[in-house]
């Protein structure tokens, strides 16, 4: 028998973490994995394991009940290594209190705490829950720095794993795809912090100075009604779409003029290395994590102001040197943000625990 693991995390309904589970699965064949997920499955909800090997459990809407069942479950596999995605301290100590004793923790997040007294509590936990054993992985230098200021012991427990976005379904074009018109999109969840309503104004203001300009959301979330609320009132409806959750998404970029992508805080950002993957170029909101993924593309990052829309379009008016900076972006993070750099750095830390 191989290797055994067992990933934990929140959800099984799509996100940058979720779908990565069964590409972890299927890039290490010798590798038996069981998954935990925290919440069961939401009814007519795309769950990423369907169709999956993997043994996966379920815990509960109850935060107790899921922390029961998790460490029933970490006791009777307390022998293999855990590796924690995002979930928090609190059910980290649970497994800890399992007898689990090979912990890995994925940070893949900038917020850890919203009140002083939050932040005293979760340090606690933390403090707690981790040994000199566990080891740390943060999806980019930001996400790293940002959770060594919160808890400083773990700095040498840390080490950066960059998101793998580079896969099958993701392929570089030999050339530029045509393009009908201007294609502006969306791709990622539709949820607070990602400026989704700033993102229509823009949208607005663009399409007032180019009326063949068209706008299409992919993605879902607790912010859909709301935004299709606001829409209506900014008269957009019929050239502003929201088309849902999308699965294979390397069509849906090679089809877009332009990734336009606004949030207010990442702790990276894959959708916008898919896109530049896939000959599509993006623009993004001037924050750490863009800064740090395109640190040697600049030109991909507007300038913050009242003139975003303007500044968009002053840049989609030079599409050859948008594409060019695209085909030189991609040459790059076709390694730098591969699957098997993000599958090399995992085994390391898989085998340290051993």
């Amino acid at each position: 028998m191989g290797k055994r693991i067992c990933l934990v995390h929140y959800s099984s309904s799509p996100g940058g973490i979720e779908v990565l589970m069964p590409e972890i699965i299927r890039m290490l064949p010798d590798t038996v994995f069981s998954v935990f997920v925290i919440r069961p499955p939401e009814k007519e909800k795309i769950n990423v394991y369907a169709g999956s090997s993997a043994v996966v459990k379920y815990g509960s809407l109850n935060n107790f009940m899921a922390a029961w069942r998790l460490w029933r479950f970490g006791r009777s596999n307390r022998k293999a290594v855990f590796h924690g995605f995002n979930t928090g301290p609190f059910f980290l100590l649970v497994l800890r209190l399992a007898g689990v004793g090979k912990l890995a923790y994925s940070v893949r997040g900038t917020l850890h705490y919203n009140t002083r007294f939050q932040k005293f509590l979760r340090s606690a936990i933390w403090n707690l829950a981790i040994t000199r054993r566990s080891r740390f992985i943060a999806n980019s230098a930001y996400s790293r720095d940002v959770f060594v200021r919160y808890l400083p012991r773990v700095n040498s427990q840390i080490r950066v794993i960059y998101n793998p976005v580079y896969s099958d379904r993701i392929r570089v074009p030999a050339a530029a795809s045509a393009r009908e018109g201007l294609n502006i999109i969306y791709v990622g969840r539709l949820t607070e912090g990602k400026n989704l309503f700033r993102w229509i104004d823009i949208a607005s203001d663009i399409h007032k100075l180019r009326e063949d300009a068209r706008f299409n959301l992919f993605g879902d979330g607790p912010l859909r009604n709301r935004l299709i609320e606001y829409s209506r009132a900014a008269a957009m409806e019929d050239c502003l779409f929201f088309r849902g959750y999308v699965r294979d998404l390397a069509e849906i970029y090679k089809g877009a003029s332009l990734l336009l992508f606004l949030s207010e805080y990442e702790s990276f950002g894959n959708v916008v290395v898919e896109s530049i993957l896939c000959g599509t170029p993006v623009l993004v909101a001037d924050i750490p994590s863009m800064r740090e993924i395109f640190g040697n593309f600049p030109e991909f990052i507007l300038p913050a102001g009242d003139h975003t829309a303007e500044a968009i379009l002053e840049k989609i008016d030079k599409p050859d040197e948008l594409h060019r900076l695209t085909r030189e972006a991609a040459k790059e993070f076709v390694a730098r943000f591969s699957i098997d750099q993000h599958i090399r750095g995992l085994q390391e830390v898989y085998d340290s625990l051993d």
